[in-house]
């Protein structure tokens, strides 16, 4: 069995812009569960080096597997790599991608035995080529008064909110890895900086959608709705915090509406976070 490790530049069947997380080509509910259990395992190998998936898609033509990856490499990730490689190094480069994900062997032998495949290929692509610098920049001008004292030892994770809020206004990602961001700086606070940080996502929620600087070729953000259950500023009991900002309809079929969930686990237990966008069509 050949594994081949590929850069993906520009092809046709691949979208870049694919709402879905896995779609599977395949009749065989064994192979579904399969092809599950694997998407899951990758995520894990990836999120445990600071690389996020924003896509995942299969395509399963015989025994011959080919596997597509939107991949996001967090701003920690690429200082440990500027500091490991040399100052000309890229994404791009086969060595890289080889030592990063080839060699903790992202198709276990119980995988391929399984599915008794002969050749598996897994094609990248990176979704930070896709930054746009100057919009990060203005991004960070308008919210650095209020959020930079608050993530003064966390400045990896301001850069990410940064950049993956660029990525989101641009339509270049689903609200999937935004909201993975949110989570990660509220498990990191104080019970004292929830009030804090929840006006801070306002401002920056009001930004997302006042921004007028977008292609008329990309749908416009109309509206984001946030959802924050738990024990918020240490309370004993568990409470509720929404913030919506513009109009998001729910109760429409027609409208376009993005929504991720996941749990959020700090020192003061466990958080839900909703996280609802809505985009013109």
């Amino acid at each position: 069995m050949n594994i081949n490790i590929l850069k993906l530049k520009n092809t046709t069947s691949f979208n870049k812009n694919c709402t879905t997380d896995v779609n599977i080509l395949i009749h065989n509910n064994k192979q579904i569960i399969n092809f599950i259990n694997f998407s899951n395992y990758i995520k894990q190998a990836l999120r445990i080096k600071n690389v996020y998936i924003e896509n995942m898609t299969f395509y399963l033509n015989g025994k011959n597997l080919i596997v597509n990856l939107n991949l996001y490499y967090s701003s920690l990730k690429l200082s440990l790599l500027k500091k490991k490689f040399k100052p000309g190094f890229k994404l791009q480069n086969k060595k890289f991608l080889s030592n990063l994900h080839s060699k903790n062997s992202l198709f276990p032998k119980k995988f391929i035995k399984q599915n008794k495949l002969n050749n598996a290929t897994i094609k990248f692509y990176n979704i930070n080529k896709e930054i746009n610098i100057q919009k990060a920049l203005d991004i960070y001008k308008l919210i650095k008064n209020s959020i930079v004292t608050l993530l003064k030892k966390k400045r990896y994770l301001l850069i990410d909110l940064i950049r993956v809020t660029s990525l989101l206004i641009e339509a270049k990602i689903t609200i999937k890895i935004f909201a993975l961001f949110i989570g990660q700086i509220f498990a990191t606070l104080s019970k004292k900086s929830h009030n804090r940080f929840f006006l801070i996502l306002k401002k920056l929620f009001n930004i997302i959608i006042a921004d007028k600087k977008v292609d008329q070729n990309i749908t416009k953000i109309k509206g984001i709705k946030l959802k924050m259950a738990g024990r918020l500023r240490g309370k004993p009991r568990s409470d509720i915090k929404a913030i919506t900002v513009g109009t998001v309809p729910l109760q429409s079929n027609s409208k376009h509406i993005e929504y991720f969930k996941q749990h959020v686990f700090t020192v003061y237990g466990a958080f839900g976070l909703k996280l609802w966008l809505f985009r013109s069509l």
